[in-house]
């Protein structure tokens, strides 16, 4: 059968889940969530990663003419909003930054804050570089943004434990800060429409491992629905990847109206397939610890596993259900996609 370049295989898995069409592809799209760890690629530190686009742009280059995903998606870090808009970070030589004061320790501040120029602030515009220069050296494959979605960046603010007992004890203040969050994610989207790429939000700590699903329809969803409203009215797709547990909430994502969903390894694949058919096409959910792992059987039957629960007609790509550890060594990242050129073939 005719090799097919990654950008096809895309397309495809997008007609079969929006037409009758028939699309015959040589094997089932796939890609890895992939950041930090493409550094030890190009010899660099996460640090360097993190703060120098060009090497940023450097490592995912590297990692796709290794690893030829169908997606090539542009991972930096989720609190690039957040450093905009007044945390301050602390970048570690080898593990992600983490925030040593956010915005919002006092919450009588939000008033104070303004939405972040993605051409100006921070590293936004570094950003919004690396996917710039990125697209134009890749063509064969989707070359994709992910950026924080609104509670996201609310927890990077405010903090995980305050933004929950904020939620119960003043929700009209959450609701407030929702608002805003939400213009800054429509803001840092629109600057990246322009550049031709894909685009999706990513929302970890929204899933049902941290806050109820009850908590998730009041506080979250609204808020994800007026950004997917506010694009299709542009006709631009967005995607939505939750992290963790996301059974109970996966209607609701799907009801955002996003063009896709990703979900990660502890959400039931065979359930997503079937509140997602002919809506949303499906993306997931490799446990992301076989990356790690001695076991490359383990890696085979996982991927066996999930293209036997997601049938070629329902527009699935096989993906990792979050990001690859930055410690996974390459050779066991090799595995994944040699693996999906062994057992993905379409008969």
């Amino acid at each position: 059968m005719e090799a097919f370049a990654g950008r096809q295989r895309i397309s495809a898995a997008f007609k079969k889940t929006f037409t009758d069409q028939e699309v015959r592809m040589d094997r089932i799209p796939a890609y890895l969530f992939m950041g930090q760890c493409n550094a030890q690629l190009v010899g660099a530190s996460i640090r360097e990663f993190l703060l120098d686009p060009k090497i940023f742009v450097k490592a995912q280059v590297a990692a796709y003419e290794r690893y030829k995903p169908d997606i090539l998606l542009m991972m930096w870090d989720l609190l690039t909003d957040v450093e905009a808009m007044g945390n301050e970070l602390r970048f570690p030589e080898d593990s992600l930054c983490i925030s040593t004061r956010l915005a919002l320790e006092d919450k009588g501040k939000l008033s104070s804050l303004k939405v972040p120029d993605p051409t100006k602030d921070g590293r936004l515009p570094g950003y919004l570089e690396a996917l710039a220069e990125t697209k134009k050296m890749i063509t064969d494959s989707i070359v994709s943004g992910v950026i924080a979605g609104p509670w996201t960046i609310a927890l990077g603010l405010r903090g995980a434990t305050e933004l929950i007992r904020d939620a119960m004890k003043d929700p009209d203040y959450v609701h407030e800060l929702m608002r805003f969050c939400t213009r800054a994610s429509i803001r840092f989207a629109e600057a990246i429409v322009p550049l031709g790429v894909g685009l999706g939000y990513s929302e970890a700590p929204a899933s049902c491992s941290l806050i109820s699903p009850k908590m998730y329809r009041t506080f979250v969803f609204p808020y994800h629905k007026q950004i997917v409203d506010h694009f299709k009215e542009k006709k631009v797709g967005l995607g939505l990847h939750i992290c963790g547990y996301a059974d109970p909430i996966l209607e609701d994502m799907v009801n955002t109206g996003v063009t896709n969903i990703s979900i990660d390894a502890p959400t039931d694949l065979a359930k997503a397939v079937e509140v997602t058919r002919g809506k949303a096409v499906l993306i997931g959910n490799v446990d992301t610890n076989l990356f790690i792992a001695d076991s490359r059987d383990e890696m085979k039957q996982a991927i066996k596993d999930c293209i036997a629960k997601a049938p070629k007609d329902s527009g699935y790509i096989l993906a990792s259900g979050c990001e690859v550890p930055a410690i996974a060594p390459p050779e066991k990242i090799d595995w994944f996609m040699e693996l999906v050129n062994e057992l993905g073939n379409y008969d």
